[in-house]
């Protein structure tokens, strides 16, 4: 039997997972993403951490028929390595050419949202569809989108970077990579906390408002991404104002990606959706018609769950999409 690799590289946490053929995972392995190194570093990483799976799991390296990669970028597809990425501390570091030369099998590295909308098309809600788009709502915003069966990757590998649409060309609101009034700015798990404070120093308060647990946390300057959707199932009032106000920022968002790649599925995916379905989801079903003007997709969440990554990993050995064979063949 051949097996696959997939890895999948966050602004958060590094995964690797070994599977069969069929997409079928063994095991998975997950660490904090390395914050301190070279370009070099997560490289080396993911080599210790594939030797270790492989050795314990009893399997030759050329028992494997191919290591797929999904990573946070921008990227520099044809070198397969990630440049200036705004939400990890190796701003820039290699991938392909090092792991190449350790294990000496084909290895695919491509944005992990392109990854993630290549699995959903492979094992996940996209297998009767030939126009797919995923959306991640995460520590950043990203997408990947299949359109007429292409998987889409653009001159670099970055013919997806959504999360930095403007939203707002007047925005004082700065996204991490440097620009204004993008998407990510505003509505990504890095942003979500500068936000809250950017809305509640204009907003004019009801009492209600001002007594809320949120407030109180505002003012003692407690407020994370996390408390501010669990008071919103609690029914925190000003936790549900401001997540309906990112709820029509993501639906602006949404509609952007539906206006130019016109799919027929849209799944979501990311630790904001996934961790929070119906206080993401029920707002951008809310105002998405209000800013969309081609025939709307389905929109939900992805199947394949936290795992919609390292399945489009894997899915990219499984099925190359032959977009990506001709640049890293």
């Amino acid at each position: 039997m051949k097996y696959i690799v997939g890895v999948d590289i966050g602004a958060t946490n590094l995964r690797i997972a070994l599977a069969t053929n069929k997409g079928e995972l063994i095991h998975k392995t997950t660490i904090p993403t390395p914050r301190k190194g070279d370009e070099l570093t997560i490289a080396e990483t993911i080599r210790d951490l594939i030797n270790k799976m492989i050795h314990d799991k009893g399997i030759e390296i050329e028992e494997l028929k191919g290591i797929g990669i999904g990573s946070i970028g921008p990227l520099d597809i044809r070198k397969g390595k990630v440049i200036n990425a705004p939400n990890i501390p190796i701003h820039s570091f290699e991938l392909l050419r090092p792991l190449k030369d350790w294990f000496k099998i084909p290895i695919y590295v491509v944005n992990d949202c392109v990854a993630a909308v290549w699995g959903e098309l492979i094992f996940g809600a996209g297998r009767s569809y030939q126009n797919i788009v995923y959306v991640t709502l995460s520590t950043g915003i990203g997408a990947g989108a299949i359109v007429n069966g292409n998987l889409l990757l653009g001159k670099d590998g970055n013919a997806h970077e959504v999360g930095h649409i403007v939203i707002d060309y007047e925005s004082k609101l700065r996204c991490r990579c440097g620009g204004y009034g993008h998407w990510e700015a505003y509505a990504s798990g890095a942003n979500i906390q500068k936000f809250i404070n950017y809305l509640l120093s204009k907003w004019s308060l009801t009492t209600q408002e001002r007594n809320s647990e949120l407030y109180k946390a505002y003012e003692e300057r407690k407020v994370t991404t996390e408390l501010l959707f669990s008071l919103g199932k609690r029914k925190d009032p000003l936790a549900l104002r401001i997540i309906d106000e990112l709820g029509r920022i993501n639906a602006c968002g949404i509609a952007s990606v539906i206006n130019v790649y016109d799919p027929e599925l849209l799944t979501l995916g990311g630790s904001i959706s996934l961790n929070n379905p119906n206080l993401v989801l029920n707002p951008i079903l809310k105002y998405i018609d209000m800013y969309v003007i081609n025939r709307k997709p389905l929109i939900k969440l992805t199947p394949l769950g936290h795992d919609v990554v390292l399945l489009g990993a894997i899915a990219l050995v499984v099925s190359t999409p032959h977009t990506l064979v001709n640049i890293q063949a």
